[in-house]
């Protein structure tokens, strides 16, 4: 498909999608949920762009099932509503998650990156109201990763531990890959602080433990943080759980995404994560650029 929402003077992208979504080997239910939406209004293209949510959700009696579901749900509604204001509500803003600029700030994506946090605080609060009309749903959390695409820019906004992936082309034989999110997790804190090495945070007995999710207690921080960066003809990302990356080394997960079109490489994904154990629920979103 070709994105008609780029800058004047911008060379257009054509943008390849596809998702998958497999149960893995251990888990008996899928707690995952995806959702593409790639809008038809040429006018809500080029001003919010291309929006792809993942989400990974937690919870028993099948409760983190229904967080992932309405977190995708709502943020999609939410993000392309049109009528928030741009301030977040003041429950909201008390820890705000980070912007990180890889490519400098880019100015059209402030209003796109400020509807974004609002939606993300819509699906937390959504998810928390659910809950408290089901003995079953207390305390159902998930995570989530979003991925904006307007013309050549891309916005990621992430809570939890799924993680986006930027792939490469190199003149080097295998393909650059560049993680764009950093794990609100307890494993990656203490890996960040040295209190753990790299290589004991797989087998970590608080690999499990999220620090910050949708849904939860109200305390609980639901900010994302936002990554822009500039995408170019060649390039691919991924979106996609833990029970992917936990599974397969970054790079191999580059070498297949960088080597076959989006539908076939999320089916070598799911078929390299289930032959590695498939301990989790294995979901991904693949986008390709050209």
């Amino acid at each position: 498909m070709l994105q008609q929402n780029s800058s004047p003077g911008e060379a257009q992208l054509r943008v390849s999608a596809a998702s998958c979504s497999d149960t893995g080997r251990v888990r008996t239910l899928n707690e995952d949920a995806i959702l593409m939406y790639e809008p038809v209004d040429q006018a809500v293209s080029a001003q919010f762009g291309w929006l792809y949510l993942l989400a990974d959700g937690a919870g028993g009696h099948a409760a983190g099932e229904v967080a992932s579901r309405l977190a995708v749900e709502t943020i999609a509604a939410a993000y392309y509503a049109q009528q928030t204001s741009h301030h977040t509500p003041e429950n909201a803003s008390r820890s705000q998650g980070e912007v990180r600029h890889l490519h400098g700030p880019l100015d059209d994506l402030e209003t796109p990156i400020e509807q974004l946090q609002w939606a993300f605080f819509a699906a937390h609060t959504r998810i928390r109201e659910a809950a408290h009309l089901k003995q079953e749903y207390a305390g159902m959390i998930t995570t989530c990763i979003a991925a904006v695409v307007k013309g050549a820019r891309l916005l990621i906004a992430h809570v939890g531990d799924s993680r986006a992936h930027l792939i490469r082309p190199s003149s080097a034989s295998r393909p650059s890959i560049t993680r764009l999110t950093m794990d609100h997790s307890m494993v990656t804190k203490l890996a960040r602080a040295g209190a753990i090495s790299p290589e004991q945070v797989r087998n970590s007995p608080f690999r499990h433990i999220i620090l910050r999710a949708l849904g939860g207690k109200e305390q609980d921080s639901s900010s994302p943080d936002v990554t822009t960066c500039v995408v170019q003809a060649g390039d691919a990302l991924l979106l996609c759980c833990d029970g992917l990356w936990s599974m397969l080394t970054e790079e191999r997960i580059a070498l297949v995404v960088s080597s076959a079109p989006p539908r076939v490489a999320c089916a070598e994904l799911t078929r390299l994560a289930n032959e590695a154990g498939g301990e989790d629920n294995i979901s991904a979103v693949v986008l390709s650029f050209t």
